[in-house]
């Protein structure tokens, strides 16, 4: 089990991948902006964050890097649909980014191989 914080304004989208992670046995936190990710990130300290890049009210990119200023270890996976926003993620501390849409397989592959250690660590 990963202890997940999602931080993704999509209503409709957070609550799919809530859910998906959480079927697979992941821990799931969910934050609909990043101003309220950075704080719950605090409260729960999580193992893997996972941040859209857009977003109306503190958006990833500025998430990213204050995620990075408290935790250099901590995996980010960004993710947007559009491809330059993921390379300006990747640019400023994203460990990984996944081009929207994805499928869940390509989440837990990707998550699987970022927070293997972690996984290990919170069972």
């Amino acid at each position: 089990m990963v202890k997940l914080l999602i931080i993704e304004d999509d209503e409709l989208l957070r609550g799919q991948l809530a859910s998906g992670l959480a079927d697979a046995g992941h821990e799931v936190s969910e934050a609909a902006n990043g101003v309220i990710g950075l704080r719950l990130f605090n409260e729960i300290a999580p193992d893997l964050v996972l941040t859209d890049i857009i977003m109306d009210e503190g958006e990833g990119l500025g998430a990213i890097m204050a995620l990075r200023r408290v935790s250099q270890e901590i995996p980010i996976i960004a993710m947007s649909g559009n491809p330059v926003y993921l390379n300006h993620g990747l640019k400023l501390g994203a460990t990984e980014s996944l081009l929207k849409p994805f499928s869940m397989a390509v989440l837990s592959e990707c998550i699987t191989r970022l927070a293997g250690g972690a996984a290990a660590k919170s069972a």
